[in-house]
């Protein structure tokens, strides 16, 4: 059954309208067309006026889904079946998986979680070797010829998978690691991947029901590489740093390079906007505006207030430092230089010195997400397969339940991070691990939990205290008495 009506966009806003008065009206394969003039999609977006008018607990519940839709998200796309994955180390141990688990045992979930990481880790560096950016996976933005097919049972082969997905068109590559539990399926055309998409989601398949999902764009490295880089520069990290901001003090009449380094720019420009102003000139490359970590919020980045834009030739490079340099960006005029590289190499040395230096001091993790039922033995069980652990913590409620989350402090900063690195794909008990560093300038949640207590405490000591004074006569009271109870 098809739907009775559709429609048609033009290029030309007075080409809709000779069409409009022409065609309506008109008989069509014996039906009689009735046209008109479309309208805009409605969005449903509210204004700072509006908001301001609702009452303070809406006000709140609308700013905090606007900040999760615009806020970048980790998204786990290495999610894969909990019984593949067992199946699959199992299969290699030449064991049954009640032998793996060991149901009389209190740790069969870390064992699992250590399956699960082993086989995450043996994922990715199989991806690597075949050409896909690990790094993808951390973006929110898709693609539309790649197909990411998960949940599939340990033993289906990808000649089984490829017959599944060769009706809708051609595949280029499908990747399946020897573990089995996920796979990558790649068209040439964009539409053949929607059609895919549309017809094998939630399809079954054996004992189980594939999941889809679309992959991120720029998944393999094959891909990208073939962009407008120049030779000199493609696949190497350019290492700029603040050495630039002196070296662009000097005057240079003459671009002998073809990346140009921009100074004086708005610290709440984004690489978005500045890219936006750069693309249409001639020869333009990339371009990219550093960055450090924010030390107030962590996850999040803070602009330097420079940039750097590459471009092919040197001639278009000097082409485009006479016709940005004095140009005026969110009320900045931007200072543009030729950049000096060899100049910047040594100070950039020293920066990554000074953050290999930091990060040796980073042995605290903090763990969220974390199961309620997850006790302490779970976590150095888990954690402790990863280094030496000085200490782990779980705080708990008044009732002695626990809060969700716990700490994990390794004796070297290399152990911390080897555990990082494992783990932080790693479910525990069905919920996703959420693994952070513990700033050591940020305030220590159970410590200052802790304080919180005490100073409750304190208040209700003075409460009852005022409750017995306040009657007639004197009376005799114990202050903490009922901690000795």
């Amino acid at each position: 059954m098809t739907l009775s009506f559709a429609y048609v966009q033009y290029c030309d806003a007075d080409a809709a309208v000779d069409a409009y008065q022409t065609l309506d009206g008109k008989h069509f394969q014996g039906r009689l067309l009735h046209i008109l003039p479309a309208s805009a999609k409605k969005t449903y977006k509210i204004d700072e006026y509006e908001l301001s008018k609702l009452p303070l607990k809406k006000q709140r519940e609308i700013k905090r889904k606007q900040n999760a839709s615009g806020s970048t998200f980790s998204w786990n796309s290495l999610y894969m079946n909990a019984d593949a994955v067992m199946s699959s180390v199992a299969g290699r141990l030449g064991v049954s998986k009640s032998d793996l688990l060991d149901p009389t045992s209190s740790d069969a979930a870390v064992k699992q979680a250590h399956a699960e990481t082993h086989v995450i880790q043996e994922t990715k560096a199989y991806f690597a070797s075949n050409g896909v950016n690990i790094d993808a996976f951390k973006q929110r933005e898709r693609g539309n010829t790649a197909i990411l097919v998960k949940n599939f049972s340990y033993g289906v082969t990808s000649a089984e998978l490829r017959s599944l997905f060769d009706p809708y068109g051609k595949i280029i590559r499908l990747l399946m690691p020897p573990s089995g539990t996920i796979a990558i399926v790649e068209f040439a055309h964009p539409d053949e991947a929607q059609k895919a998409f549309k017809g094998m989601a939630y399809r079954r398949m054996g004992d189980s029901i594939l999941f889809l999902e679309k992959a991120p764009k720029n998944l393999f490295d094959a891909s990208a590489a073939p962009r407008t880089l120049a030779p000199e520069t493609r696949g190497k990290d350019q290492g700029f740093s603040t050495a630039d901001t002196f070296a662009a003090d000097e005057p240079d009449d003459s671009v002998g390079t073809t990346t140009l380094f921009v100074k004086n720019l708005n610290f709440s420009t984004t690489n978005e906007k500045f890219l936006e102003v750069f693309r249409p000139l001639d020869g333009f490359i990339t371009g990219r505006i550093k960055t450090k970590p924010d030390p107030k919020r962590p996850g999040q980045t803070l602009s330097m207030g420079f940039a750097f834009a590459d471009f092919k030739t040197k001639g278009q490079a000097q082409a485009a430092l006479a016709a940005m340099n004095g140009y005026k960006l969110d009320q900045h005029e931007l200072l543009v230089r030729a950049s000096h590289k060899g100049k910047d190499a040594a100070e950039e040395r020293r920066r990554e010195d000074n953050a290999k230096k930091v990060a040796a001091r980073r042995t605290k993790i903090i763990i969220k997400n974390l199961p309620f039922q997850a006790t302490k033995k779970d976590i150095r069980s888990l954690f402790g397969a990863y280094g030496q652990l000085r200490s782990v913590r779980v705080p708990q409620k008044f009732d002695h339940s626990a809060r969700g989350f716990g700490f994990a402090d390794f004796v070297s900063a290399r152990e911390a991070e080897n555990a990082m690195d494992a783990l932080k794909n790693t479910h525990l008990l069905g919920r996703r691990l959420v693994l952070e560093f513990v700033n050591e300038e940020a305030v220590d949640p159970e410590e200052e939990l802790a304080r919180l207590e005490k100073k409750v405490g304190e208040q209700m000591d003075r409460v009852k205290l005022q409750q017995l004074t306040s009657g007639a006569g004197r009376k005799k009271f114990t202050v903490g008495g009922q901690e000795e109870e």
